[in-house]
């Protein structure tokens, strides 16, 4: 009997092949999507799970409430004294671990050879907290003495082409070549694991950065500290004993603060599982990463993809419904005879369904080879390295196999329900239509086109934010500018000196500038006013370099003497926060670290984006500092950007013999701040092609199956007199209405939703009327052009010829 079943469902799927052919692909697409987005959402959740002592194991998290009832931030660091504090006056730490790193980068020389390598300076218990294999050395030891270095497997080899190398010497290289510091290797690790949040190149003990900055301030928050907590303990009890003990060892310094600086914060303390490092990331100090936290990443990507790959597999099984019920007005006759022949509803029901499982095996198959090959343009689109075996994970097979059956039942059990319960006399002697004008197809012939609708306006809002992003005024040129660095020297004026004299005659070189921006805002008293400002060091060409324009006043120049120590440059933002209605001759005291005397206001510039168009131009002061600027800008011309390169390169290796110039150019740096934005616009835009796809495949079959059921009525019509347009217009009629009411559903969802990923831009686009009406339009283009080509291709038919089918 099951023999005979599936010979006759092979010889039906046969006979409609065409349709049989668009279920297979539009479902093997979308099966593709999921499993893709299967595949990262697995990637994404195993980012730290590697370390065998979770799920004890937490990162110390702090809350700072700078004024009472201002707004509360939550950041991943803590200062130096926290974790030896905490695990001595807090039972339940069984062992902590300091780690400083992240954006930290360093010099490093071997056999006359510099390198730029990752260090993170760590406490001897890392390998005790951690699950890093050390492949040679002693983990207990290794991180011991102030003069040591553990290296990665992947460093060892660029180093020394060797994994022999216990007992050999790294060096710490500074300018010209002068040597800093020299450690001992005393281990080789293995690699960090890709899904690891914490990503090295060398291991420093942690006493090695005390010999030079050692910090008992507990209101710093600049490193990460990790805590393993005994197995039956309370992470909340845990955490109300931070904040006993910070009470206590912090009072007097919090004293001290508000009593010279008026600074009186409330902080609290937290746990954040180790696990939840990598989709829940919290940095310091406006997104630097001292703490050594590195590949964060935002949750919400992973369930977007996942629900765009959900509705692009919804759009398939729609398909595949409305098809299938379409399809099966040919073999109304067929079911008929067969009940009246005594084959009972199970027997029809089983295969039916037995049709839909054969369909749905195939578009598995196919899909499976569809996401081999398009894994390497997702890995790219993704930023990923995932490799595909690891789809044959049992737990990916078990999500395939769970989607196999779900897919079956969804895309194949309704129509095989409507079909099992046709009644044999209805069916030998009527036609009932279950395409066309039926309510159920055409509500998912709507679903379908409105997931499509969204997309495309999603895509069309992404696409003109981040052409906004490109093309937006900046207040600066950052087009044919070089940045590179000038590594720290006792002496930085001379290097900067001798950069300059070598660059002077090159004529592809049009000026240079020294700077260096501070990172982070700073309490500047402007009169009797208080206001967060951003600082950065320049000098005279900085404003010339970038054609940054001056509102008021004039440029710092090394022609006033005074400039050097007394001048200051502010924009429109500090100007406007200070209340200074004639700024020029007013005088600002700068934080006391950056200087001890008031400095006066001797030009105002206009407003520019120094950061990101998803944050606010803050007030800015801008003073030169010769010593201190390691920020080297270099203007360049456009038609010789080879040229200038290979100059500057042939000069910073005159002046750093063993060190490689690391340089970028400044328009290419503020693209790579909206990676992750144009990232997903790239497979937002893709899905939105694939959307639009099987949306079209399943309009094809569909308008074949309805101009298929009226044969007989358009050949009357012909008769009678219609014309091919008028038969197209009827035969579009129907299609038209569940489109049209699709853009009408989805138009408001996607101005809703988009409206919400604008909020995370101050500067942004506004969504515009014509963005709506390009989606509809697109949609019903789409349709008018398949329905009318399937409908003039059976109105063309000559009416006789049509009766006689029939």
């Amino acid at each position: 009997m099951l023999q005979n079943c599936l010979k006759i469902a092979f010889r039906h799927l046969w006979q409609n092949r065409l349709y049989s052919v668009i279920n297979v692909v539009g479902l093997s697409v979308g099966i593709t999507c999921v499993l893709l987005a299967i595949l990262y959402i697995k990637d994404e959740q195993s980012f730290d799970r590697f370390h065998e002592r979770n799920p004890h194991l937490y990162r110390i998290t702090t809350t700072l409430t700078e004024t009472k009832g201002g707004q509360a931030e939550t950041n991943g660091g803590t200062g130096q004294v926290q974790g030896p504090t905490f695990k001595a006056q807090v039972p339940e730490v069984q062992d902590y671990v300091r780690v400083m790193g992240g954006d930290i980068r360093g010099m490093f020389v071997v056999n006359n050879k510099a390198f730029i390598l990752q260090p993170y300076f760590v406490d001897s218990t890392f390998f005790n907290v951690f699950s890093f294999r050390l492949l040679s050395g002693n983990p207990k030891t290794a991180l011991r003495g102030a003069g040591t270095v553990v290296i990665t497997e992947r460093t060892a080899r660029k180093l020394f082409n060797s994994l022999d190398v216990i007992g050999k010497t790294l060096l710490e290289d500074g300018p010209s070549g002068r040597r800093v510091g020299a450690s001992i290797i005393t281990a080789v690790v293995q690699d960090p694991p890709k899904n690891s949040s914490l990503q090295f190149d060398l291991l420093f003990p942690f006493r090695f950065m005390q010999v030079s900055f050692d910090d008992t301030n507990w209101l710093n928050s600049y490193l990460s500290t990790f805590v393993v907590l005994h197995p039956k303990s309370d992470p909340t009890t845990v955490v109300r004993k931070f904040s006993k003990v910070y009470a206590v060892h912090a009072r007097q310094q919090v004293a001290e603060n508000r009593k010279n600086y008026g600074f009186d914060p409330a902080i609290n303390y937290g746990l954040q599982p180790m696990t939840d490092l990598h989709l829940q990331p919290l940095y310091h100090h406006e997104g630097n990463r001292e703490g050594g936290i590195t590949n964060g990443s935002n949750p919400v990507f992973s369930y977007l993809f996942l629900g765009i790959s959900a509705f692009i597999l919804l759009m398939a099984s729609i398909n595949f419904i409305n098809i299938s019920l379409a399809s099966s007005l040919k073999r109304t006759k067929e079911i008929g005879v067969r009940k009246i022949t005594g084959s009972s509803r199970s027997l029809i029901l089983m295969q039916f369904l037995g049709e839909s499982a054969i369909l749905c095996l195939m578009a598995f198959g196919l899909a499976i080879l569809l996401a081999h090959l398009a894994l390497p343009v997702f890995n790219r689109l993704a930023t990923k390295a995932m490799v595909f075996r690891e789809i044959l994970d049992g737990q990916l097979l078990l999500y395939v196999v769970i989607l196999l059956v779900v897919n079956v039942l969804v895309a194949g059990l309704y129509p095989a329900l409507v079909l099992s319960n046709f009644k044999p006399t209805e069916v030998l002697y009527n036609k009932p239509r279950l395409s066309g004008r039926n309510g159920f197809g055409q509500t998912l012939v709507m679903i379908q086109f409105a997931l499509s609708v969204f997309l495309v306006i999603a895509t069309t809002v992404f696409y003109y934010q981040m052409n906004y992003v490109r093309t937006k005024d900046l207040g600066y040129n950052p087009y044919q500018v070089i940045r590179a660095y000038v590594p720290s020297s006792k002496d930085l004026k001379t290097d900067q000196a001798f950069l300059r004299s070598e660059l002077a005659n090159e004529p592809s070189i049009r000026q240079i500038s020294f700077t260096s921006d501070l990172g982070g805002t700073h309490e500047t008293h402007v009169s009797d006013r208080k206001i967060e400002s951003y600082y950065q060091y320049i000098d005279e060409n900085y404003l010339p370099v970038l054609g940054i324009r001056l509102k008021a006043g004039r440029n710092l120049s090394a022609a006033f003497r005074s400039d050097k120590s007394d001048a200051v440059i502010v924009n429109e933002t500090f100007v406007k926060a200070a209340g200074l209605e004639k700024p020029i001759g007013k005088t600002i005291r700068l934080h006391e670290n950056y200087s001890q005397k008031p400095l006066t206001i001797v030009g105002v510039i206009r407003d520019f984006h120094s950061g990101s168009l998803r944050e606010r131009i803050q007030p800015m002061a801008l003073f030169m500092r010769e010593d201190q600027a390691s920020g080297m800008l270099v203007k360049v011309d456009k038609n010789r950007r080879k040229e200038a390169i290979a100059a500057l390169a042939n000069a910073f290796q005159k002046a750093y013999p063993s060190i490689e110039m690391d340089y970028a150019f400044l328009d290419e740096v503020n693209a790579k701040g909206y990676q992750q934005e144009q990232k997903w616009q790239q497979i937002v835009s893709y899905a939105t092609v694939l959307a639009l796809l099987i949306c079209g495949l399943g309009v094809v079959g569909l308008a074949k199956l309805a101009t298929g059921q009226r044969t007989r009525e358009i050949g009357v019509r012909k008769v009678l007199g219609a014309t091919v347009l008028d038969i197209v217009a009827l035969l579009s009629k129907d299609f038209l209405k569940p489109v049209l009411a699709a853009i009408a559903l989805a138009s408001p969802v996607a101005a809703w939703v988009m409206g919400r990923w604008l909020q995370n831009f101050v500067y942004r686009v506004e969504i515009q009327w014509w963005m709506f009406a390009g989606a509809g339009l697109l949609a019903i283009g789409i349709t008018l052009l398949t329905v009318s080509l399937q409908s003039a291709k059976t109105a063309l038919l000559n009416p006789v010829e049509s009766l006689r089918r029939e």
